[in-house]
């Protein structure tokens, strides 16, 4: 399921595998949707990235459960 969710973000789909694996870092959030939904907005709050830099949030196919990742350049530190 997660390699479904990767492929079809906006970024990833952008990139080749090989490139993902090494020019970007990856942050990503899994758990109960308003849990993701609230560290996002956290996350933003303290600097980390902007709200709109997440990828959609989407089922895991757990029930209940969402994901949502955030692809860094290593070049942004």
């Amino acid at each position: 399921m997660f390699r479904e969710f990767a492929d079809s973000s906006d970024l990833a789909s952008k990139l080749s595998h090989d490139d993902v694996d090494w020019q970007y870092n990856r942050m990503v959030l899994i758990g109960e949707m308003e849990w993701v939904k609230g560290m996002i907005h956290r996350l933003h709050v303290v600097g980390v990235a902007e709200v709109s830099t997440w990828s959609r949030i989407m089922p895991t196919g757990k029930p209940g459960e969402v994901i949502s990742t955030l692809l860094r350049s290593k070049q942004l530190r």
